[in-house]
């Protein structure tokens, strides 16, 4: 399965390509909208929290913010309020961009699982090649998996970090860049015990609890929604093509 961290690094892979200045905003959109539609995660805890049911939780997730309604929603209300006021012209590719993320995240997710893209309409799910991780392999795999799919978020943390302090001309984000570091470390570290005790005899159910424990209300907030807001400027600017060039 495709893990979070690694829909964000494929967000920022892709925009490490959009090398004009004027289409900074254009990197933002497709980053964000890269690990967008897994913030119907928030919905799947709650409803665990609720009805204590992993099937109806586990039913939420990879459906309506994965479905191409959710796509063209979004796409039309941003380009709507993008023609509202010249302030918001920047939202027009912002928009577009961000689209184009959701749309990659679910092209990952239809490759190793299925989702559910025509959701709200049908809830019927899809996938291209047909493979189930979570039937295919057994128990230790998936609590492994659990584990390593809440720590990758630490890997996009600790590359805002390590460009927020490279790059000198965005101070304003270093000292929230410093936080993600703090909080990657502590992530790394607790997801990293539970990679160990998924090897017990701990049961899957129980070791997803404790694992979502701590990525729900920590990592998941940062990944999904704050991490974009407080790093802007940061993920503007950041290019893997320009990781490796001196200061």
């Amino acid at each position: 399965m495709t893990t979070g961290g690694l829909h964000l690094l494929s967000g920022l892979a892709i925009a490490s390509f959009i090398r004009n200045e004027k289409y900074k905003k254009a990197k933002w959109g497709l980053i964000w909208g890269s690990i967008f539609p897994d913030i119907d995660l928030f919905l799947s805890i709650i409803a665990f929290l609720v009805t204590q049911d992993f099937e109806q939780a586990d039913f939420l997730h990879r459906s309506f913010t994965h479905g191409f309604f959710a796509m063209g929603l979004v796409l039309i209300v941003g380009l709507i309020v993008s023609r509202t006021n010249e302030s918001r012209k920047w939202l027009f590719m912002f928009t577009i961009s961000f689209v184009f993320g959701m749309l990659t995240h679910t092209f990952y997710d239809l490759l190793d699982g299925y989702v559910a893209i025509l959701a709200p309409f049908s809830f019927e799910r899809y996938s291209i090649t047909g493979f189930d991780f979570h039937t295919a392999l057994g128990d230790t795999y998936m609590k492994v998996w659990n584990a390593w799919d809440a720590m990758s978020d630490s890997i996009f943390f600790l590359v805002l970090w390590f460009w927020s302090n490279r790059k000198l001309d965005i101070p304003n984000e270093k000292p929230f860049g410093k936080k993600l570091f703090i909080f990657s470390l502590i992530f790394i570290g607790y997801f990293g015990i539970m990679m160990v005790i998924a090897f017990t005899a701990i049961s899957v159910d129980m070791h997803f609890v404790l694992v979502y424990l701590v990525w729900g209300p920590l990592s998941l907030p940062l990944s999904s929604i704050i991490a974009h807001i407080k790093m802007k400027e940061t993920i503007q600017n950041f290019s893997f093509l320009d990781i490796l060039k001196s200061e």
